[in-house]
């Protein structure tokens, strides 16, 4: 099915896009009228067009202290992409993850520590330092500003960079009403279900006195359905077989992810002026998300731990140590079966803030007050189901079923389609999540010291925050059985429903298996937990209650205060023959705060075998000092280059900081899963350097460099310990997992790009533009505590050493259109610590999108646009050298037609 309906919606959108171009020239007036920005009565500018998005964030760019990128809005609810991640891969130096269907996590510059802002303002969600991009709808932005440096006047809290979303405000928008809004629906050819999506923006400037007043509602609903197929082995151990050394990937498995998620948001903004050199603004917002999602899994795991009679057939990969295929036999079962899993996720964030903006003739005041509040969770309900009896099964973990190689199971002698044979083995639910309130108040002071000298001005101001956090966590299990037995799937409340499943993947024979639907589990929740008392009577009261009982080792509440204060010099000089700009600053960080979890170990006999929970309390208090150096030379109006020295902090998040530690001492030797307050937090230092030739309109060639030494890094890893006296076991050694502090990191690279609308072409052909943009990453080091003996071995994760975007633009007051293509180079997914040389890898990944717009009157435009139109998927590897494929994961191509209006 996704095959046909891709060629329909491929070859439909490719006429319209590459057919209609000439068609809607022709139709333009003979001078090529390009889509200039419309202004107000008094200049307030509004970005209409491809050319006037273009123009705008080139303005930001060249009038900015710092180093940034921008994307601007085309007009009033149209982002160039449907969410915030998709947007900023077009942005030089910035990388992004898609998954369930959009683009997700953001890495600037090698580094994913991003720290999040809204319209200036450290905004977070849950006990998290940042805010999920994803979830803030495109409908309700102005514009994103990338920052990839930081002066002291702005807050710290990101050695990647900060990702600042700013809204609109009334004064954004020309006198008198502004009516805007936005409906579209995306198609999806793997879900074969369209995304609706909805805005609406109403505000009004006018006249107050002898100032102005201005308010805006500015809200947006947005459902996004996805569907993704996956074959994907994980977890390559070694084990010994027959006094040989080999590594196996502990699981391997076929799987399809499937859901939705709705984005409820609203913004409003009172925005006073009653004077030339005063004005207020008064803004609240919400940003919502709710998930469901269904996780559906075909497995078979634990294979590096059997016995050793349960292996036949073994091939090895060419290097003769990594496992190709193997059969795994044992008549009393092998550990294998139907994974099932419902998710429903949530988040809430409400925001509010209160600026306050005085303008003397010498100085300039800025003051503002922000509270925030968040919560977000799930629940999270799963079955494991055997279907028969599961006693052999042959895995290729790399089959030529897909390009690269991909895992393929066969289960033998199995019948997955009789339902009749299939039985509960578990069944588990968990509810956790997090809240968050936030207070915020700072304070700018500007001097202007002369207009001629070398000091320009001074700035000072501090801030202070306050964050209060806390999480909840609990689960349990439930094994029901009848007379020693498992429970028959259908007898198993809701196992009437059961239905065949299974992934659709192009070339690949995979299987399909019975489990029942995720929601059909969630809406029979009630009399599960009834079945599970009767036929579990060792569960039976944790299963008692609606939600599972609190695991205190993973629930904590914080406190965190930051204090901080700066003072900033701006200079100028033309000592050397052109104008030198710039400014010298540096931020004092006092971060000090307290934390509170639990310590528990297993009990014995002593005490009945109850657990013995112990309260554990944690304080902390450090300081930063953040130093930074701009200079900005003006060779000529339209030549600069840009120089700076920058450092920041990334604090680490409230849950690896709990103090908290669980001794499993039931383990030989024990084993203690911990928390570590004593992380440190990352700091970075950097030097940048960028030069920028700005041209006609909306023209610039820019070419960038970086170097940056951070520290702090983080990786996940078990370490033997001598003496486990801190964790309530004196003179026992064992074992410790925890989060701990890599070594140094080091990050340099360079970038390039080149835009311009051909303006220099007669005709209609001064209405086309190109974009041209490449970063390339020399070295993205992280030294981590282990030998350096293989390639990759100190890779950062996330980092790819080439992207590049290119994009076509055509743009006039009727039509435009846009073809982009965005290509990234293979990654390091994350650090494999029991055996490092089998990290995940996410092979090379390369999007083409295209749009075209037309506006048949001055108030409405109709889009047609497509997404991934070449269909490409995900595909991924262990080791850097390939060693091993992991599997391959689709992506759907999507086509969308949306209207815009505007009053």
């Amino acid at each position: 099915m996704r095959i046909r309906s891709t060629i329909l919606c491929s070859a439909a959108f490719g006429a319209m896009a590459f057919g209609c171009v000439p068609t809607a020239a022709a139709a333009q007036e003979a001078d090529g009228v390009t889509s200039d920005a419309e202004a107000s009565d008094d200049a307030t500018i509004v970005v209409v067009g491809i050319r006037g998005s273009v123009e705008a964030a080139n303005e930001t760019k060249r009038n900015s202290k710092q180093i940034v990128d921008s994307v601007v809005a085309e007009d009033v609810g149209k982002l160039p992409d449907n969410n915030v991640p998709e947007a900023l891969s077009r942005v030089t130096g910035v990388q992004i993850d898609r998954a369930r269907g959009q683009g997700q996590s953001v890495t600037i510059r090698g580094l994913s520590e991003i720290q999040t802002t809204i319209n200036g303002n450290q905004t977070n969600l849950g006990d998290g330092r940042s805010l999920n991009l994803a979830d803030i709808p495109a409908e309700l932005l102005k514009q994103v500003d990338v920052y990839k440096t930081r002066t002291a006047d702005q807050v710290e809290g990101g050695i990647a960079g900060t990702v600042n979303v700013e809204l609109r405000r009334p004064m954004d928008l020309n006198r008198g009403w502004t009516i805007a809004g936005s409906a579209r629906g995306v198609y999806d050819d793997i879900s074969e279900k369209v995304s609706p999506y909805g805005s609406l923006l109403v505000a009004k400037r006018m006249d107050a006195g002898d100032g102005e007043i201005g308010f805006l509602v500015n809200a947006s609903w947005t459902k996004n359905f996805y569907r993704e197929n996956y074959i994907e082995s994980e977890s390559p151990f070694e084990t010994v077989i027959d006094g040989d050394t080999v590594v196996i990937p502990y699981r391997a498995q076929y799987g399809l992810e499937s859901g939705h998620v709705t984005r409820p948001s609203i913004n409003a903004v009172l925005q006073w002026k009653p004077s030339d050199n005063l004005d207020f603004v008064l803004e609240g917002g919400y940003l919502g998300s709710r998930e469901k999602r269904s996780v559906e899994r075909l497995y078979v795991q634990d294979m590096p731990f059997l016995s050793a009679d349960s292996y036949s057939d073994i091939e090895l990969m060419p290097d003769g140590q990594t496992v190709k295929s193997l059969t795994l036999t044992n008549p009393n079962g092998i550990p294998a079966g139907i994974d099932a899993q419902y998710n429903s996720f949530h988040s809430n964030l409400y925001t509010t803030n209160f600026e306050a903006h005085w303008r003397g003739d010498r100085a300039q005041i800025n003051a503002s007050v922000q509270y925030n509040w968040s919560n977000e969770g799930n629940y999270f309900v799963e079955q494991i189901l055997r279907p028969g009896a599961l006693t052999s099964a042959t895995v290729d973990f790399a089959s030529d079923q897909y390009k690269g190689g991909v895992p393929s199971i066969t289960f033998n002698g199995a019948d997955l389609s009789d339902a009749d044979s299939y039985v509960v083995d578990r069944f588990q639910d968990n509810r956790g999540g997090s809240k968050n309130k936030e207070f915020a108040a700072q304070a700018d002071l500007t001097l202007q010291l002369s207009d001629a000298h070398f000091l320009r001005n001074f700035q000072a101001g501090f801030r202070y925050n306050r964050r209060l956090t806390s999480r909840y966590y609990g689960y349990r299990d439930g094994f029901p059985r009848i007379g020693g037995a498992r429970t028959p799937l259908s007898d198993f409340p809701g196992g009437d429903s059961a239905s065949l499943t299974g992934p659709d993947i192009a070339g690949v024979d995979s299987a399909s298996w019975y489990r029942i639907p995720g929601s059909v589990v969630r809406d029979n929740i009630d009399a599960i937990r009834a079945y599970i008392q009767q036929n579990d009577p060792g569960n039976a009261e944790r299963f008692s209650s609606e939600f599972p009982p609190s695991d205190q080792g993973q629930t904590f509440d914080s406190t965190e205060n930051n204090f901080a204060f700066y003072g900033q010099l701006n200079y100028g000089f033309d000592a050397l023959g052109f104008p030198i700009d710039g400014s010298a600053g540096v931020r004092y960080v006092n971060t000090w705060g307290k934390s509170f979890s639990f310590n528990y170990r297993p009990g014995d006999a002593s005490n009945g075998f109850q657990d013995i929970v112990e309260e554990s309390p944690g304080r902390g208090n450090y300081t930063d000092i953040l130093p930074s150096v701009t200079a900005l030379l003006h060779f000529t109006p339209k030549l600069q280059l840009r120089l700076s020295y920058t450092t920041n902090v990334q604090r680490p998040s409230f849950y690896n900081t709990r103090p908290f530690y669980f001794a499993e001492t039931r383990a030989n030797p024990p084993v203690i899963f911990a928390g570590n307050p004593g992380l440190k937090a990352q700091r970075e230092q950097a030097f940048d350097a960028s030069a920028e030739y700005y041209f006609g309109r909306g023209g610039l060639i820019s070419l960038a460099g970086y170097y940056k030494k951070a520290t702090g890094f983080l990786y996940y890893s078990r370490e033997p310990v001598e003496n486990l006296a801190e964790y309530g076991l004196p003179g026992q050694s064992g074992f410790v997992e925890q989060l701990r502090n890599a070594g140094d990191g080091t990050f340099a690279g360079i970038e390039g790009s080149v835009q311009s609308f051909f303006d220099f072409l007669p005709g209609i052909g001064k209405n086309f533009g190109v974009s041209l943009n490449a970063s390339h990453i020399l070295e993205a080091r992280v030294e981590y505590p282990y030998p350096e003996e293989f390639p990759g071995a100190f890779d950062s994760p996330n980092t790819s050493k080439w992207t590049a975007n290119a994009a076509l633009f055509y743009d006039t007051p009727k039509f435009s259109a846009r073809v982009a293509f965005n290509y990234r180079s293979p990654y390091r997914l994350f650090v494999w610590t029991n055996n490092p040389a089998y990290s995940w890898y996410n092979d090379d990944t390369y999007r083409l999108d295209a749009a075209i717009n037309y506006t048949p009157v001055k108030w409405m435009t109709l889009s047609l646009e497509g997404g991934n139109i070449l269909g490409h998927d995900v595909y991924r590897y262990f080791g850097k050298e390939k060693l091993l494929p992991l599997g391959v994961r689709t992506l759907g191509r999507t086509v969308q037609g949306s209207v815009r209006f505007r009053f």
